[in-house]
């Protein structure tokens, strides 16, 4: 059976429309999707160059700002804080403690707040590697088992005030537990507080 020739071309055009049309489906969408997939990913990796090129100009300010706290800390350590011996820092940090415990009861209208336990554990000294602990890695240190009780503005105060060295000491906080505790019928409730604080001896020991 001959086909008429408009019949021919009728059929090779649906052939060639199905032939395309199945590209398109298995073959082009695909490729479309990769290379939206690649463009995108290209995006990310031109912004994380730029930051990357940002932090690298930022380098030499960050260098020197870090000299910078160095030498202040290394101050502080040196200068501003009072001598004390060795075998004076507990009986020092715990008298201080206290002294500043009754402060903050007076400063803060809170007589809730109160130190509870305060357990000094043994010697250590500070270790690391970087610039800043290098600073204090020759001060022995103290990490003291601290309790006390107060209102929540109360406890943010005084912890205001160790980092103010409050203390004439330097302290870290290595974390703190925070649990009700007492009544909050008349607004926030006191609050149980536990930390464990590593306090440094005061420059001038090995005098």
């Amino acid at each position: 059976m001959t086909l008429p020739t408009p019949m021919k071309i009728v059929i090779a055009l649906f052939v060639t429309t199905l032939i395309g049309l199945g590209f398109w489906l298995i073959d082009w969408q695909k490729k479309t999707a990769e290379i939206k997939q690649l463009s995108t990913a290209l995006t990310q990796k031109e912004q994380e160059h730029e930051r990357c090129i940002s932090l690298t100009k930022a380098l030499p300010m960050e260098t020197q700002r870090k000299k910078e706290l160095a030498r202040q800390l290394r101050e502080v350590v040196q200068d501003q804080l009072p001598v004390e011996k060795q075998n004076e820092m507990v009986a020092s940090y715990i008298s201080d403690v206290e002294k500043l415990a009754l402060q903050q009861q007076t400063r803060m209208g809170d007589p809730d707040f109160q130190i509870t336990s305060l357990t000094p554990g043994p010697e250590t000294r500070t270790a690391g590697k970087s610039e800043g602990s290098n600073i204090l890695k020759d001060y022995p240190t103290r990490t003291f088992q601290m309790q006390f009780v107060g209102r929540y503005s109360s406890v943010v105060d005084f912890l205001r005030q160790l980092g103010a060295l409050k203390l004439k000491r330097l302290v870290t906080i290595d974390r703190i537990t925070l649990t009700p505790s007492g009544d909050s019928s008349h607004g926030s409730p006191p609050l149980a507080v536990g930390m464990p604080i590593t306090a440094y001896l005061r420059p001038g020991a090995a005098d």
